[in-house]
């Protein structure tokens, strides 16, 4: 081979050298700028991911009384974010991260996106239904507060005007007076006496006012006297002079059975003490029953 052979062949060693360092060199400017654009891209498809997540995540705390009615739309929302996971540690540095699975992941997130609005859409709607629900139920309860209240005031009315019209059938007495008194020598008649040893009556009397209300027929009056020992008169034991009231037995000194019509009436009762009973000094009240109910009080006193 000639010298002049030889040039043209180092010739074209040099230039495909040459040509083969241009390619190379261009390829690996190519490669470089597609890592840092998908870095650039992963970066920021990250930072939309996270920062979906993180609103869902403040929602979800802020709302945790509701955990048990989304628990079905979280499990579907951290699958979502799981597969997200995974297509983003995919696109590494290693030239995995094609514009299809860039377009993959953009979409995934798209979706993440849209499930959360959702989640957040319909918490509002059940927040808001719930707050519907507690102000009816506060309304109701209002309600059912004052119905009550009504009620009780008509129940109250209703036992006072019970009680007025109790009271208007009761009997009632006026100028009601018990004097102690002795009687005369000779035994006719009666009079006063102040003292203890010498009382052999007790004489009773009143004035029993008009009432139509009333129902009329036979009245029986008792009367009851208790000494100052709280003790009561009576010539027999308390099973032999014992009345009803208010479904209790309670012992009588003296009674009188009246015909009463409506109309005003007097009414005496006396009492003539037994040798047996024991009257001391003090006062002694008397109290008159009719119907089973207390229709006048008075006192007398006695000395020794």
């Amino acid at each position: 081979m000639n010298t002049r052979s030889t040039k043209k062949i180092v010739m074209l060693l040099c230039t495909l050298f040459v040509s083969a360092n241009v390619f190379f060199s261009c390829s690996g400017q190519q490669a470089k700028e597609q890592l840092e654009k998908v870095e650039k891209e992963k970066m920021e498809l990250q930072t939309r991911f996270d920062s979906i997540m993180l609103n869902y995540e403040k929602v979800k705390s802020e709302n945790s009384l509701y955990a048990e009615q989304f628990s079905e739309k979280d499990s579907v929302i951290a699958a979502q974010a799981a597969r997200i996971n995974g297509l983003l540690a995919e696109m590494s540095s290693n030239g995995t991260g094609t514009p299809t699975r860039a377009s993959k992941l953009r979409q995934q997130i798209k979706d993440l996106q849209t499930s959360c609005d959702n989640y957040v859409q319909e918490l509002e709607t059940l927040k808001a239904e719930n707050e519907a629900l507690k102000a009816e139920n506060e309304q109701i309860k209002v309600a059912i507060e004052e119905t009550k209240a009504a009620n009780e005031k008509l129940t109250s009315e209703n036992q006072t005007l019970e009680q007025k019209i109790a009271n208007a059938k009761r009997l009632v007495t006026s100028d009601l007076t018990a004097t102690a008194m002795r009687k005369k020598c000779g035994g006719k008649g009666l009079k006063i006496t102040k003292h203890s040893n010498k009382l052999e009556v007790v004489k009773i009397e009143a004035r029993i006012l008009a009432n139509d209300v009333v129902d009329p027929g036979t009245k029986t009056i008792y009367a009851r006297i208790t000494g100052p020992n709280n003790r009561v008169l009576c010539n027999g034991t308390a099973e032999e002079f014992s009345f009803d009231i208010d479904g209790s037995p309670m012992q009588y000194t003296a009674k009188q059975d009246i015909e009463f019509d409506g109309s005003a009436r007097k009414v005496i009762i006396n009492w003539s003490k037994n040798d047996n009973v024991n009257v001391i000094k003090g006062t002694y009240r008397v109290t008159l029953y009719a119907d089973g109910q207390e229709i006048g009080k008075t006192s007398f006193k006695l000395t020794k």
